[in-house]
């Protein structure tokens, strides 16, 4: 007896359907049986091998296992150029693979499409891997402007800032990360560690007072609750 939601059309007898397989693998691997839902995309890629949905399910599953990556690549690369997500999936498997400079390019296709944070971030540490440092600051520059709350991006962007000498603009990014949350230690241990590496002291001991202050603050005390008359 076939188990129940592996793809079967009680109805129409002819065979599991592509997308309830593919539906079927998408909760096994949610449920952390990566070998249960491999199984029933391999069986959907026979019966949809033109499938772009079942080849991103398969790939992204080859990807996150490292297993087969020149099969991955090879599903990948197959799918038509304009495929949302295809250059996304092919610059993480280069990624994975150490090749920075085809997931850079990867990466950069798939922005000619249109903005994406989380691949713009992406890129924008391909190409610091890749020495190309300046095109990195740009790239989180533009990231920045659309997610000026972003903690890494910040932080990253204050590294490399430092790294090129650009003192003063490494030293506000880290500064407005602490103000925007001056309850939190952290953002201001960061800006003093940045402070105190360039030779600011008094800077340094001005952040280091707000992240004692910040630290010592009294947690706010719950009221206690009102007898229920009970």
């Amino acid at each position: 007896m076939t188990p129940p939601g592996d793809g079967i059309d009680p109805q129409a007898g002819a065979g599991p359907r592509p997308e309830a397989l593919l539906d079927r693998a998408r909760r096994l691997r949610a449920a952390g049986d990566h070998e249960g839902a491999r199984k029933r995309l391999e069986q959907a890629a026979v019966i949809a091998p033109d499938d772009a949905e079942v080849c991103f399910a398969l790939a992204d599953l080859l990807i996150a296992d490292g297993a087969e990556p020149d099969r991955a690549e090879a599903m990948l690369s197959a799918l038509p150029a304009a495929t949302p997500r295809r250059d996304e999936e092919l610059g993480r498997l280069a990624e994975q693979r150490g090749d920075f400079a085809a997931a850079e390019v990867a990466y950069a296709r798939h922005l000619a499409k249109g903005p994406d944070p989380q691949v713009q971030l992406r890129r924008a540490l391909a190409l610091e891997k890749l020495g190309r440092r300046a095109e990195a600051i740009d790239e989180l520059e533009r990231l920045r402007a659309v997610a000026p709350g972003d903690m890494v991006v910040r932080v990253r962007l204050a590294e490399l800032y430092e790294e090129a000498g650009r003192l003063t603009e490494a030293e506000a990014e880290l500064r407005a990360l602490a103000e925007a949350s001056p309850s939190r230690p952290e953002g201001w241990r960061r800006l003093a560690a940045l402070c105190t590496r360039q030779g600011f002291t008094e800077k340094a001991r001005a952040a280091e007072a707000r992240a004692h202050d910040a630290e010592a603050r009294p947690k706010r005390d719950l009221r206690p609750l009102r007898p229920t008359g009970k």
